[in-house]
């Protein structure tokens, strides 16, 4: 059964500490990841099943639905469009699809849909009892509480749009390019309502598809920051909404110890005597002391291993590169899951219940080896650690690493050891950005670079991932784990200076560009309530006063040699202390008003937005030839707000604005002094 609220497959909800755990019901775990009212979810509930696979032909469309919907919507506000890609609720069944898409998305889905057939083809549909049902590559996929005469209206629409039928690459050949990860994208559809969960607390969404060596992998970019974790291991789901195996495509036979024993070798730590003792490989790889007692974990870590890894319902355990990327979650590493803590592996309850060893002695073992017992001892001679805890995380660590190892995929590898050095190397090609990922695995370490020329702010060769490991075997499966999102993530990771891309979006000099596109597209907004908890402390920190026309930054003219430029408007330190990306001396936009297009042209490059009220007062104080300091800047900014009509700005932001901030705008104070008092009064709780 399910604890409620919420459960995370993490070590505190899954071992529960001897507390009674409350139930809950099957159906209200399955409209966590599909959005259907409760009785409806309930219904739907299999037996043993909460969420049937897909057969074959249903998920090879579902795929390729997936697929178009994610080139239609990129990254878009769920609370915009009605739910992630326009979808309200899912209701999957093995040989079909409901889904309910809010009505204002119709048009969109028209021109995904249609996206979906070949060249010369056309779309299947007929009308049925007050929904649509779509034919799409042999999947039936229905749109429920859709009538005829809106759809036509959808169609019609978007035929006569840019989006026609073969115009993107959704054909044959699209769906053997996808077919390494049809399961994947079938499922996760069928989950979609997982990226509303709580955890991803981000306000949009991204998915997309790229490729890391040659294969195609699903990434999840939601809140800029790329992941090949599947989206239930993401946000720590129970395992009953795990995908299960589909029938056409068995489990993958996986020898765990021939695993280990291969890793091992690679890392140049071959077992080397005739009867391995795999025990102590495992032992070795995960950095735990090979004794007779953490040998007797290792066993029976490895035998539950075999038994998870042979089960159909955790097949996922191999999707988005292995179950290495959940090793990296212990490493405070933020782009890893929507989740920060590690999911518990299957299986760890049944090694926890059937291990026979010590629990305690194990976990006195772990102090031992941290060095930590004589700091956990408390005055009187106790331990303040409950070594019984520490024992079942020593276990599970053991499972997870065997797992680590039996998920990695078969892709060929060509690690050396160039003489004279102690670490393992590897490069890898990469064709997002072109260039190379550098490896780096080290006896306690790990590193990933990326090197590309593409890359911009002089950070050719970039840092991706740097971090600790347990030992060699180890460092290489993070390492291998962590380059299989360097290329994509490159495209979403920020100069820490000024926060510009590193590899900003290409933005044609014709586009028009308005504030509600830019905020539509932006990872990064500075609201209006953003700027007012920094204009108290930016009277202080705005030395310069200079305009727009100055310069935002410039160069210090009296040192040739300085390649730094600095800040000089009021523009360029609101750049510095809110977070927006910065101009450079030089560029267009670095002369340019806020509300330019030489401007919007820069935040759009950068994926980034102001709400109209901050373009408004920005746009008003840049403009003061004769400002002597931030006050006179200040005053031009508020009274430009406040003879505002601040209905029609509001109505060019997508999102509501609250009548609160509307207020707060209408009182703002001309003089700098009393920003302090109106911020407390209108901002503050």
């Amino acid at each position: 059964m399910i604890t409620d609220p919420r459960p995370r497959r993490i070590g505190r909800d899954v071992f529960h500490d001897d507390e009674e755990p409350e139930y809950t019901f099957p159906g209200e775990v399955r409209r966590w990841a599909t959005g259907e009212p409760f009785r409806l979810a309930s219904e739907e509930c299999q037996e043993d099943t909460l969420i049937p696979t897909a057969v074959e032909s249903q998920a090879v469309g579902e795929a390729l639905l997936l697929d178009a919907l994610l080139s239609e919507y990129g990254l878009h506000r769920p609370a915009l469009t009605g739910g992630p890609y326009g979808i309200i609720m899912v209701t999957p069944r093995p040989h079909e699809i409901l889904i309910r898409v809010a009505p204002r998305q119709l048009p969109r889905w028209a021109a995904t849909v249609l996206r979906t057939v070949p060249a010369g083809g056309a779309l299947r549909w007929s009308a049925e009892e007050h929904c649509i049902a779509l034919t799409l590559a042999g999947a039936r996929v229905v749109l429920v509480a859709t009538s005829e005469s809106d759809w036509r209206a959808a169609m019609n629409r978007a035929e006569h749009s840019a989006s026609q039928p073969g115009s993107a690459p959704a054909h044959d050949n699209r769906i053997d390019y996808l077919s390494p990860i049809v399961p994947l994208l079938s499922a996760t559809l069928r989950r979609i309502h997982l990226l509303t969960d709580s955890e991803v607390g981000s306000p949009t969404i991204e998915l997309l598809i790229a490729e890391h060596r040659g294969e195609p992998y699903l990434y999840d970019a939601t809140g800029g920051a790329p992941s090949a974790v599947p989206l239930w291991q993401s946000v720590a789901v129970p395992l009953e909404l795990w995908p299960s195996a589909p029938a056409y495509r068995s489990p993958t036979a996986v020898d765990v110890r021939a695993a280990i024993s291969r890793l091992m070798s690679e890392a140049g730590d071959g077992l080397g005597f005739l009867n391995p003792d795999f025990s102590e490989a495992l032992c070795k790889m995960a950095g735990v002391p090979a004794v007779p007692l953490t040998l007797r974990a290792a066993q029976a870590a490895l035998a539950v291993a075999e038994e998870v890894l042979a089960d159909p319902r955790f097949v996922s355990l191999f999707d988005g590169g292995g179950w290495a990327a959940n090793r990296r979650r212990d490493l405070d590493i933020a782009w890893v899951a929507h989740t920060h803590e590690a999911v518990t592996p299957p299986g760890a309850e049944r090694l926890v219940e059937a291990f026979t060893g010590d629990l305690d002695m194990l976990g006195m073992l772990t102090l031992s080896e941290e060095h930590a017992l004589t700091e956990s001892l408390t005055a009187a001679g106790e331990l303040e650690d409950d070594v019984t805890a520490l024992g079942q995380d020593t276990l599970i660590w053991l499972l997870d690493w065997a797992l680590a190892a039996a998920t990695r995929p078969a892709t060929p590898r060509h690690w050396n050891r160039p003489e004279g050095s102690k670490a393992w190397h590897l490069n890898v090609p990469t064709s997002h950005p072109d260039g190379v990922l550098q490896l780096k695995a080290e006896a306690d370490s790990y590193t990933v670079r990326v090197a590309a020329p593409s890359l911009r702010e002089n950070e050719y060769l970039h840092t991706w991932e740097k971090r600790d490991a347990p030992s060699e075997a180890a460092a290489i499966l993070l390492a291998e784990s962590a380059a299989r999102t360097a290329g994509v993530a490159m495209h979403y990771r920020r100069d820490p200076s000024k926060r510009r891309l590193l590899l900003p979006r290409p933005v044609d000099d014709q586009t028009d560009l308005t504030i509600h596109g830019l905020i539509l597209a932006a990872h990064t907004i500075l609201s209006f309530s953003g700027l007012a908890s920094m204009l108290s402390r930016l009277r202080y920190r705005a030395h310069t006063a200079a305009s727009a026309t100055e310069g935002h930054w410039r160069r210090d003219a009296s040192d040739p040699n300085d390649p730094d430029d600095y800040t000089r408007s009021l523009l360029g330190y609101v750049q510095v202390w809110c977070g927006t990306p910065g101009t450079h001396d030089g560029e267009p936009a670095n002369t340019a008003l806020p509300d330019s297009a030489e401007y919007r042209r820069h935040l759009a490059a950068h994926r980034a937005a102001m709400d109209p009220f901050v373009t408004c007062y920005l746009t008003a104080a840049a403009q003061v030839e004769d400002a002597e300091d931030f006050d006179d800047r200040h005053r031009a900014g508020a009274e430009a707000l406040r003879s505002a009509d601040l209905e029609q700005l509001a109505a060019s932001d997508p999102r509501p604005v609250p009548q609160r901030v509307l207020t707060a705008i209408s009182a703002i104070p001309l003089a700098a002094d009393e920003i302090d008092a109106w911020y407390e009064a209108y901002f503050e709780d």
